[in-house]
């Protein structure tokens, strides 16, 4: 009964049959299947149907909050568990909106506890908030500023955005431009949850103006590309810039363009061993 619980919880959290099945690794048949079971096992209907539109009933609404219960259960055991052996075994799950700011914190932390298994997802910052808040990482690095009660976090990094061209762009003659001159630029964003995004846009608006074409690319990687083919330029914190000799980087003038980068873990695992050592290993000491 705990999958079906699971795939419920999972189709209400993810707004769909379709985001849950690739939320939790599965097929859409398997998780219409088990919330199927579930209601005919107990005549229930937790939701009501109309086409593909699925609506919660007022009883899938009274079980959320049991099943969410359930989840921090086994979230908690599965932390007892991993931390049972101290730091001589066990596993540590980071997710970070790129590698940028954690890799000299991952390296020294392997080397203290070489026998610590580490793995880090990459997502957005919405993706990565979430993936906390649901127990399915440790550690969270992002640059969204989330002050939801039982958040810690920390900042390990403050970057100016930073406009990168191509070495051909018109503006590459320049080193630092005026921020109403991003009128210029076919400007390539992140997809919606990104924090580099909201800024980008902020930045938009506060020069007061409107870049003649905008393109959506999904990740820092695709959008680097994008300009090394001279398909536009992108706002990127100074930190992730690439060093690349048909790159350039632009200073931007007139509005504010610092990005701060967070890590955060969930207040009442503060005390976990594991977290508590990778803290110690990021070199900068400012906590909120």
């Amino acid at each position: 009964m705990y999958d079906q619980l699971k795939a419920f919880h999972a189709t209400v959290q993810q707004g769909s049959i379709t985001r849950a099945a690739r939320h939790l690794g599965l097929s859409q048949p398997t998780i219409a299947a088990q919330i199927r079971q579930l209601e005919q096992t107990y005549g229930a209907e937790l939701f009501y149907r109309s086409g593909r539109r699925l609506e919660v009933t007022e009883t899938g609404v009274k079980l959320l909050p049991v099943i969410e219960k359930m989840i921090d259960l086994e979230a908690q055991a599965g932390t007892t568990l991993r931390n049972a052996g101290g730091l001589f075994e066990g596993h540590l799950r980071l997710g970070a909106t790129g590698p940028y700011y954690i890799m000299d914190a991952i390296g020294r932390f392997s080397e203290a506890y070489p026998t610590i298994e580490l793995t880090c997802r990459i997502g957005n910052s919405e993706e990565m908030l979430n993936a906390l808040h649901e127990f399915r990482i440790d550690l969270a690095v992002s640059s969204q500023l989330n002050a939801a009660e039982g958040l810690a976090r920390r900042v390990i990094s403050t970057d100016p955005l930073v406009l990168v061209v191509h070495h051909t762009h018109a503006l590459a003659r320049f080193t630092e431009i005026d921020a109403s001159m991003l009128g210029e630029v076919r400007l390539l964003m992140r997809e919606d949850g990104s924090v580099t995004r909201q800024r980008t846009e902020e930045i938009v608006a506060a020069a007061g103006v409107a870049p003649p074409r905008v393109a959506e690319i999904g990740s820092r990687e695709a959008i680097r590309e994008a300009i090394l083919r001279g398909i536009g330029g992108s706002l990127f914190p100074l930190g992730e810039v690439e060093k690349h000799p048909d790159l350039c980087v632009l200073g931007l003038r007139g509005v504010r363009t610092t990005i701060d980068e967070y890590i955060y873990y969930l207040k009442e695992r503060g005390q976990s061993p594991a977290i508590a050592a990778f803290l110690a290993c990021i070199a900068r000491d400012s906590s909120v």
